[in-house]
């Protein structure tokens, strides 16, 4: 018998990757519709960080700890220098990301069965 849902995957490094991948959508939009071009490195760094905060959803994702701890570093310095834009909510995405890498896989009664 397989574990629930929620106990198989871990929901602060979920909600710090739709957060970020959310920031990322509006800036790309946002950048467009003044009528420039996003810049390509913003976008990538933004990207590898979302990425990377969703491969560490399943909390049994080799790694998991210091991916997410790369992508919180990673969603924090960029979220610091671009403070008054869209920085707030991706220092937000960072520290779900940084609880989400505490996190250790829950152990139940099926478990020692």
């Amino acid at each position: 018998m397989s574990r629930p849902l929620l106990q198989r995957i871990d929901l602060l490094a979920l909600a710090g990757a739709v957060l970020a991948f959310l920031v990322t959508a509006l800036y790309v939009f946002l950048v467009l519709s003044e009528g420039h071009r996003p810049t390509w490195y913003a976008v990538l760094v933004l990207s590898l960080a979302v990425l990377g905060a969703a491969y560490s959803v399943p909390l049994e994702a080799r790694g998991r700890r210091v991916v997410l701890g790369l992508a919180a570093v990673v969603l924090f310095l960029l979220g610091f220098v671009a403070l008054f834009s869209i920085g707030l909510p991706l220092v937000l995405a960072a520290v779900l990301c940084v609880l989400g890498a505490f996190r250790t896989r829950t152990r139940d009664w099926r478990d020692t069965v």
